[in-house]
C-alpha cells in the first residue's frame, strides 16, 4: 500500500470549489471565536483568552478538491480560518500534522463510503453535514460532543445532522489511521483552511501516482 510521508511535507497546488451540494446541508451551530483565530491557522485557531460565542449558519459537508487534475473528497480540518473558491499553494502532510488527525483519517476511510452510497438525497446531504460537524469537533475539541467547547450545538441545529455527527463521534472513538493527506496552507497573502482527505483508492494511483511521485511524496508501506 502507498502512504503519505509526514516529515517536512511537499508543496503543491490544490483547487477548491466548495462543498458538494449533494453531500452538504445548511446547518446552524455555535462557535467559540478567539481574538487571534486568523493569526494561527496552522494550529487550528487562536489561543487568546478573549472569546465570543457566535451562532453560525453555513453549508457544511464534503468538499470538492482538484489535485493534479483529479477530483478528491476532503473535509475542513480548521473551522476558524476562512476559505473561498480558488487555487491554493499548500504543503501536503500526513494525518498527524493536525490535532486528532489520525482519528479523522480513520473516519474518512470508514465513513465516506457509506455517505457516498446513500440513495436518499436529503439523508445523504445530512450525513455529509454531520460528518463535517463531527470533524470540527474532533479537531477543535477532541471529539467531546456538542454540549460545550469551541463547536457546539444550539436550538437551531438540525436534529438529524446532529444525530449523525454524534454517531460518527461514537464510531470513531479510540480509532486511528495514519494514511491521509493534510493540505496545509503555505503562509502568504492568501490564507486558507487546512483540509484533509483520505488516501485515494488504488485505482486512482495510476493517474495520481506519477504526478505525486515527482514531488517525492510517497513511501512504501506494508499492506
Amino acid at each position: 500500500m502507498l502512504g503519505v510521508t509526514t516529515a517536512g511535507g511537499q508543496a503543491t497546488t490544490i483547487g477548491y470549489s466548495g462543498v458538494d451540494p449533494l453531500r452538504s446541508f445548511d446547518i446552524w451551530f455555535t462557535a467559540e471565536y478567539r481574538l487571534d483565530d486568523q493569526l494561527l491557522p496552522a494550529q487550528g485557531g487562536g489561543t487568546s483568552s478573549t472569546t465570543q460565542l457566535i451562532d453560525v449558519n453555513l453549508r457544511a459537508g464534503i468538499a470538492n478538491l482538484l489535485v493534479d487534475g483529479l477530483a478528491i473528497d476532503a473535509v475542513c480540518a480548521d473551522f476558524f480560518t476562512l476559505i473561498s473558491n480558488g487555487n491554493y499553494s499548500v504543503n501536503v502532510l500526513g494525518a498527524a500534522a493536525v490535532s486528532n488527525g489520525t482519528r479523522l483519517a480513520w473516519m474518512l476511510r470508514n465513513t465516506l463510503p457509506t455517505i457516498n452510497s446513500q440513495q436518499n438525497t436529503v439523508v445523504k446531504q445530512q450525513l455529509g453535514a454531520g460528518f463535517q460537524l463531527a470533524a470540527w469537533d474532533i479537531i477543535h475539541d477532541g471529539g467531546d460532543g456538542f454540549a460545550a467547547g469551541r463547536i457546539r450545538a444550539n436550538v437551531q441545529t438540525d436534529f438529524f445532522v446532529l444525530a449523525f455527527a454524534n454517531q460518527f463521534l461514537s464510531n470513531s472513538a479510540g480509532q486511528s489511521q495514519a494514511d491521509a493527506f493534510v493540505y496545509q496552507n503555505v503562509a502568504g497573502l492568501r490564507t486558507s483552511q487546512t483540509l484533509i482527505s483520505d488516501v485515494p483508492e488504488p485505482s486512482t494511483w495510476l493517474l495520481l501516482g506519477s504526478a505525486m511521485a515527482a514531488l517525492g511524496l510517497f513511501r512504501r508501506r506494508a499492506a
